[in-house]
């Protein structure tokens, strides 16, 4: 039963003699009570609980889409500094469900670097072809630069984001003509260069469109933009980023050519001490 019926009821009860006069106000009075307080202090903790609710549920969606599909990938990293210097390196990338591998090469350099990511990117080792050296990225060694350019060995180890920072809700802007949320991402471990992360996503299907990296002084310091994506078996892929550095002024361009699901092989190339081979 309604509160509004609650009180029509007690308003029409029918009333004999005064004592039922005084126990129908006390009644009144009560009901008021109640009222107030069930409208008033419930609500707010409902209301808070939702927000961070849809925060979390936005982050699990990010990361859905920002994981790569499974199979063979081509693409090229391009690093342009703000005299317009740039130099290229192409990628081949193997992707398994938890482990992926990252073959740098350029044509000039041949194969530079074999980047290996286990356990869904949250372990990270590099081999470097030419100096026949291999590292085991951990701690701040995850925000080195891949190959000097802007992105960060754990920018593009697709760690999830639910399992790393803390999501909530700052409000809405507009970001290339898109209405969208803004998420503000706490680290749960801080042991790395990124204080905290800004996180815009579309309203309507949680796209990510910019995540901006701020350093442990809470000041942004680069920024990436999903420039492009497309949709192959039902999922949004985003098939180009463009990491700017404010501070240095350069830009480097990630790109995406190919996606081949249909590929297979040998799962050993997931295991570090194979890299050398």
């Amino acid at each position: 039963m309604t509160p509004e019926k609650i009180i029509n009821i007690i308003y029409l009860r029918p009333v004999s003699n005064s004592v039922n006069v005084k126990m129908r106000d006390r009644y009144h009075i009560i009901i008021m009570l109640i009222l107030m307080v069930w409208i008033s202090t419930p609500s707010y903790s409902q209301s808070e609980r939702r927000i961070e609710v849809n925060a979390q549920a936005i982050l699990a969606r990010v990361d859905r889409i920002l994981s790569y599909p499974p199979g063979q990938m081509r693409g090229r990293l391009q690093h342009v500094k703000p005299n317009g210097v740039s130099f290229d390196v192409n990628f081949t990338g193997y992707i398994d469900r938890d482990d992926y591998l990252f073959i740098f090469s350029s044509k000039e350099r041949g194969d530079q670097l074999k980047v290996l990511y286990n356990f869904g990117g949250e372990d990270i080792w590099v081999y470097n072809l030419h100096s026949v050296r291999l590292y085991h990225k951990m701690g701040i060694d995850k925000y080195d630069s891949i190959l000097l350019s802007n992105f960060f060995y754990i920018d593009m180890s697709n760690a999830p984001l639910q399992s790393n920072y803390s999501a909530s809700i700052q409000g809405r802007s507009i970001i290339k003509g898109y209405d969208a949320y803004k998420l503000i991402l706490k680290p749960i471990y801080k042991a790395g260069t990124y204080g905290q992360l800004t996180l815009y996503v579309t309203i309507d299907e949680f796209i990510p469109l910019r995540i901006d990296y701020h350093d442990r002084d809470n000041a942004i310091f680069k920024f990436l933009t999903v420039s492009k994506v497309m949709e192959q078996n039902g999922r949004v892929i985003p098939v180009r980023y463009d990491m700017m550095d404010i501070r240095s002024g350069t830009i480097s361009i990630l790109n995406f050519f190919s996606f081949d699901e249909s590929v297979r092989f040998d799962k050993q190339i997931f295991r570090s001490e194979k890299l050398g081979e």
